[in-house]
């Protein structure tokens, strides 16, 4: 329950402050006096959209403060233990502020707190009905919310349907998503098995394409390699004079001289050196001559591999280290494709699985709406008959699909018969705007519960008029036995039952305009009731007639 709001610099409203009581507070005042203005600004409180268009003209921010009586909300204290919000003596305080910049501060209890949350807790602490909210009833698409949230047991099988269809529609677009992409897959798969069975195939070794490259670099080269080898190793070995020879005679003739100067020696060993080097060589040549051959198929093998490395490289990398670890990464991948063709078809069973569920969810829900539908619609009937439309009749139409759908419907829909012996039709099709607040208010008192919620009416009389009025003031009456009621109204009958009346106007301080709120006592409350019955200049008639209809209203509670 709100107990006090403040506001400074919010619109027309410079600075007010109010504090309200449990039944029902009524606010009047003329057109543009600052009433719906109130109401958003309560609204903004619980969490609804602010806009720097609200700031007061030359101001730079505004300010909006609620304190709330939530003693024995065990369902808010919950929640606001949950987001460690400190409660002392069931009094909770929010406020918030915006500035011009678009910045907002939201405190509750003097803690910050982000703006979805404060949403979250506005839900448990008034529900605000207005023109808007009558326009709702036109709306075909939310009319299965009555049928849903009648009870209990219908609002738990509509959630339970919710989710169902929610886990069934997501695995869904999983499965088709994949549907989708398995061309592609099974394209990429065919390719990366290719891939990896060319390379598996060519079976490389490390360096191979360095020594394959050398050895036909050899037998492109045989014959030169040959005839250049037999010469050298003829100009060793062979001829008159082979240098072997020539080698040997110095080699002896200098060591001979080692006699006579011991310098000599050091020159003696190197030739020695020489010619066992010279030696080896010329052994080596022999060897190596002996070593080649050319080998005719084997130089076309290593020509194929050649070719065959050549064109991996062009493919895949430019060295072998290069190809094997793409065919790795191909692997992986192939691997990877290969996992999600497992995936689809446990996915295929999941989609099954969660049909199933939702189909079942969607049996109770369609059972539990087709039993409570008329339950529905006779109480509504039964309401509009006590508002002066004992002639109306509602329906609700159920079109069952055996496709599953958010609605769980094809379609949901009230129709609407003002008078007797109409056809129903689609009550955005034949409802005025007096029948609309009624049927508003219908709704509101067949699927009221006593609730710790301030319930807000903002113009819901609007359009109607006379013992109409009369009888919609009294259902806001009844509703205000179980529940804190704040109601704008242009009509005497609704301000009647004003438990608390604030009348809100506008004055002109200093060339500014600024709505003013006072709290009426007993004799300005019977005033103000002549006053919206007959104008300013009202009669005794008209006093008497407020008091009565007063006085007809208390009765009312007893």
């Amino acid at each position: 329950m709100l107990v006090r709001m403040g506001i400074k610099n919010f619109a027309l409203i410079e600075h007010m402050q109010l504090e309200f009581a449990k039944g029902i507070t009524i606010f009047s005042g003329e057109t543009g006096s600052g009433k719906s203005i109130l109401m958003d600004a309560f609204s903004i409180l619980l969490g609804e959209r602010a806009s720097s268009e609200f700031i007061r003209h030359e101001k730079d921010s505004f300010l909006i403060e609620g304190a709330f009586d939530i003693a024995g909300d065990t369902a808010l204290q919950e929640l606001l233990v949950n987001k460690n919000i400190l409660v002392e003596e069931d009094t909770l305080i929010l406020s918030r502020t915006f500035n011009r910049n678009g910045k907002s501060q939201i405190l509750a209890n003097d803690q910050v707190i982000p703006l979805k949350a404060l949403r979250e807790i506005g839900t448990y602490l008034a529900d605000i009905h207005g023109q808007y909210s009558n326009q709702q009833l036109l709306l075909p698409d939310t009319h299965h919310i009555y049928l849903d949230t009648y009870n209990d047991d219908a609002t738990k099988a509509y959630e339970n349907y919710v989710v169902a269809y929610t886990d069934y529609a997501s695995a869904k677009r999983q499965l088709e998503t994949l549907r989708e992409e398995s061309a592609q897959r099974i394209r990429e798969l065919d390719m990366l098995r290719f891939q990896i069975d060319e390379i598996e195939e060519a079976q490389l070794q490390t360096n191979e394409d360095t020594a394959v490259s050398e050895e036909l670099e050899k037998l492109d080269n045989y014959e030169h390699l040959q005839s250049t080898i037999s010469s050298c190793y003829d100009g060793i070995y062979g001829g008159r004079t082979p240098l072997i020879d020539g080698l040997n005679s110095i080699t002896n003739e200098v060591t001979d001289l080692v006699k006579y100067d011991k310098d000599m020696e050091e020159i003696a060993e190197l030739l020695r050196s020489a010619y066992y080097q010279l030696e080896e060589a010329g052994q080596a040549l022999d060897r190596y001559r002996d070593s080649i051959s050319y080998d005719e198929e084997r130089y076309f093998y290593l020509q194929e591999r050649d070719t065959l490395i050549y064109n991996l490289k062009r493919k895949y990398g430019d060295t072998i280290e290069k190809i094997l670890a793409f065919e790795e990464m191909a692997q992986t991948r192939l691997e990877l494709l290969e996992s999600e063709e497992s995936e689809e078809s446990q996915l295929v069973e999941r989609v099954e699985t969660l049909q199933t569920q939702a189909v079942q969810a969607l049996e109770r829900l369609t059972k539990i709406r087709y039993a409570h539908h008329k339950e529905i619609t006779d109480a509504l009937q039964q309401n509009l008959t006590q508002l002066g439309m004992p002639k109306a009749k509602l329906e609700f139409v159920i079109e069952g699909t055996e496709i599953l759908s958010p609605l769980g419907a094809s379609r949901i829909e009230l129709l609407f018969s003002a008078n007797a012996g109409e056809a129903l039709l689609p009550l955005h099709k034949v409802a005025s705007g007096g029948e609309l607040a009624r049927i508003a208010l219908a709704f509101k008192s067949v699927f009221n519960k006593a609730t710790r919620k301030t319930l807000v009416f903002d113009e819901i009389d609007v359009g109607i008029s006379g013992d109409i009025a009369l009888q919609v003031a009294k259902q806001i009456l009844q509703l205000s036995s179980g529940n804190q009621v704040f109601c704008i109204t242009h009509l005497p009958q609704t301000a009647s039952v004003a438990k608390q009346h604030y009348h809100l106007h506008k004055v002109e301080e200093e060339g500014r305009t600024i709505s003013k709120v006072t709290i009426l006592s007993e004799e300005e409350h019977v005033a103000q009731i002549a006053r919206m019955m007959s104008g300013q200049s009202f009669s005794d008639t008209a006093l008497e007639t407020a008091k009565e209809m007063i006085q007809y209203f208390q009765q009312e509670l007893l």
